[in-house]
């Protein structure tokens, strides 16, 4: 069954290397603590529009620091990383059966 929807990211520019970004996932239906590829694609779209520059922080709403390192050249990206704490926060196993 497909799902309708989008992830929406609501981004606040704080300075010219931070922004605060919320972000609302589908499938869970509400907002969540922290999106990684949320946080890069609003400081990618963000350095577009020339709000921001490589590297940026993201506060996000969790509290998290993360930080998208980037190349732009003309109107390309040619590198992107991306820098934050991990966390295990499921574990889970799978059968046999389940991987055909």
């Amino acid at each position: 069954m497909r799902r309708a929807g989008t992830n929406t990211n609501f981004v606040s520019v704080e300075n010219d290397t931070r922004l605060f970004v919320r972000t609302y996932e589908r499938g869970v239906e509400d907002e969540t603590l922290a999106c990684g590829t949320g946080a890069v694609a609003s400081a990618l779209v963000a350095a577009f529009k020339g709000w921001v520059k490589s590297p940026v922080s993201i506060k996000t709403r969790g509290g998290e620091i993360l930080t998208v390192h980037f190349e732009l050249e003309a109107a390309e990206v040619k590198r992107v990383f991306f820098e934050g704490d991990v966390r295990v926060i499921y574990e889970g196993e799978m059968w046999e059966e389940a991987y055909v």
